[in-house]
């Protein structure tokens, strides 16, 4: 009969731990849950927000060839001119080719040497725009090397090149701007309930 006492007192001993160890683990698992889910979800509304930030690059890509078409049009200006008010226009500041450009060609660069060292050295610039970036690296050797009217030609040409990506981008940004953060989620709750 003590021996049957001090079994059960050694068993409820025990069982606090247990029970203690058993909600510790479930709140780890909840916790990995939570986790895997989050990061598949963010990580798809990341890249929604990539067809975001390459709609605002190409519309400012086309608000630069707007602003150089009227400075050459109206102004006939040199391209250090040209460089000066694209680098001081407030709307174009997320092209920071643009100054990296203006500040190689105050040190004695290039023009075309300059401007194709900038676009190549904006990686973010380069990853958004993927093989369209080639364009914009060719009206580097455009600009400033023939008469006002067929670097007016060159502008109306990279115009359009960038109004039918500009279209696409739009698309596909409003095509995958809600699907990617909800597939996202299902990756993240489908490899939660596989791993956990």
């Amino acid at each position: 009969m003590h021996s049957q006492k001090l079994f059960f007192s050694h068993q409820n001993k025990w069982a606090k731990p247990k029970k203690h160890l058993r909600q510790v683990i479930f709140l780890f698992k909840a916790a990995a849950v939570i986790l895997i889910c989050s990061g598949f979800a963010l990580g798809g509304i990341y890249f929604a927000g990539r067809h975001e930030q390459k709609v605002k690059i190409i519309s400012d890509i086309l608000l630069m060839l707007s602003v150089i078409e009227t400075q050459l049009r109206f102004a006939c200006m040199p391209v250090s001119d040209l460089l000066r008010v694209l680098s001081e226009t407030d709307k174009l500041k997320n092209l920071k080719f643009v100054v990296q450009c203006r500040c190689s060609m105050e040190s004695g660069e290039a023009f075309p040497k300059a401007w194709k060292k900038a676009v190549e050295s904006d990686a973010e610039l380069c990853s958004l725009l993927g093989d369209r970036c080639k364009y914009l690296i060719q009206m580097g050797f455009d600009i400033g090397a023939t008469d006002i009217e067929s670097q007016l030609g060159c502008c109306e040409y990279y115009k359009q090149i960038f109004e039918k990506e500009l279209v696409q981008c739009e698309e596909n940004r409003k095509k995958y701007s809600n699907l990617y953060p909800a597939l996202g989620l299902m990756l993240g709750i489908s490899a939660a309930i596989i791993i956990v």
